[in-house]
């Protein structure tokens, strides 16, 4: 699992242009699902046939934060703008890289440098505006030249690093911690009999409304759903009231989240005792939280009639950042839960845990 997080955080996909990403997760699924489809939207899904009546949906996304080429400057520097949730201080002499159709091309986020600052800037915020690509070009017509076009994506460069025992940082652990967990979850349950049918979907376009799921979950209408992301944990900045997930505690069950906009989930009561009451029986260590943000489970609940949904997080630090900090023990601990969960399940169970009362 280890090995396929490092392939996959390495592998650039913004939101709506994940094809990268969804070729080498349809690839992996393909090893251990016989049923493995892609729709319209680039959702994978792979289904595991059971022999009940019911049905579960596991959903990761697919996608990561990044930016678009915006406009392309006579002297030969590239502007953005946004494409997701971020923090224009993130960017300050990042590496990037620009995915043209002509190839990936690596560049630096240029700013203002202090030896040039007024006083007056060093006040002034930072806007997006402010800040612009170096590709190393001379001019705009060497750029269009290389294959760079507006609208091209961009994400932060590959930079997967562990650091002391068990602490990884890279870019886009938010989410390919959850694909790498999905494509060990089919591993793991190869020769294994399940009394439902499992449908394990990779969602596209997460970052920006969690449009991919919405789909999945309209067109399978599974009994229940789980989803599997990376969650904002504390830091020596943040009050305890803001966030009380920690780094290297254990998986996340979340009563609820929303976001300023109002999307957001009130996860199921009984999906999330029974999660929790597996994690207590085989030892797992958990945490709660509430939070004000979204994930898939915005979108996967409404569907339909309504699709009861919890979620098993997985705590990281420095979000939607090019440098993730996440715990490996967290994603195993994120992992196992799943299993056994998904283990000791049959049709009637979940027919009893998907009634409102």
């Amino acid at each position: 699992m280890r090995e396929i997080l490092k392939r996959l955080v390495e592998t650039p996909g913004g939101s709506g242009f994940e094809e990268r990403v969804i070729e080498l997760i349809s690839t992996e699924l393909k090893k251990y699902v016989s049923d493995v489809s892609i729709d319209t939207m680039g959702n994978i899904v792979g289904k595991i046939p059971g022999s009940g009546k019911r049905s579960i949906m596991v959903c990761v996304h697919s996608d990561e934060v990044g930016m678009l080429v915006k406009y392309i400057d006579p002297r030969g520097y590239i502007y953005f703008d946004l494409n997701g949730m971020l923090d224009e201080r993130v960017f300050f002499s990042t590496r990037v890289d620009i995915c043209a159709e002509s190839g990936i091309f690596e560049g630096v986020v240029g700013i203002k440098s202090r030896h040039l600052m007024s006083p007056e800037d060093l006040k002034r915020p930072v806007n997006v505006s402010d800040l612009w690509i170096d590709v190393g070009a001379e001019n705009g017509g060497e750029v269009r030249s290389w294959g760079i076009q507006i609208g091209d994506p961009i994400v932060f460069h590959p930079n997967f690093t562990p650091i002391g025992e068990h602490t990884i940082i890279s870019k886009s652990i938010d989410n390919r911690a959850g694909c790498a967990i999905l494509i060990h979850t089919a591993e793991r349950l190869k020769s294994k009999k399940l009394d439902y049918t499992l449908f394990l979907a990779a969602a596209v376009q997460e970052e920006i409304g969690s449009r991919g799921a919405k789909v999945i979950a309209q067109a399978l209408q599974p009994d229940m759903a789980i989803v599997i992301d990376t969650v904002p944990a504390a830091d020596p900045a943040t009050p305890p009231q803001q966030a009380t997930d920690e780094c290297g505690k254990g998986p996340v069950i979340r009563s609820m989240d929303i976001a300023s906009n109002g999307q957001g989930t009130v996860y199921s009561k009984k999906i999330c005792r029974r999660i929790i009451d597996v994690a207590q029986r085989h030892g797992i260590p958990y945490q709660r939280d509430i939070f004000r943000t979204w994930t898939d489970a915005s979108t996967i609940h409404t569907a339909g009639k309504g699709i009861p949904t919890s979620g098993i997080y997985i705590p990281r630090r420095y979000s939607h950042s090019p440098a993730e900090v996440i715990k490996w023990p967290d994603i195993e601990n994120t992992a196992n839960l799943l299993m056994h969960f998904l283990e000791q399940l049959d049709s009637e169970q979940i027919k009893e845990l998907t009634r409102k009362i």
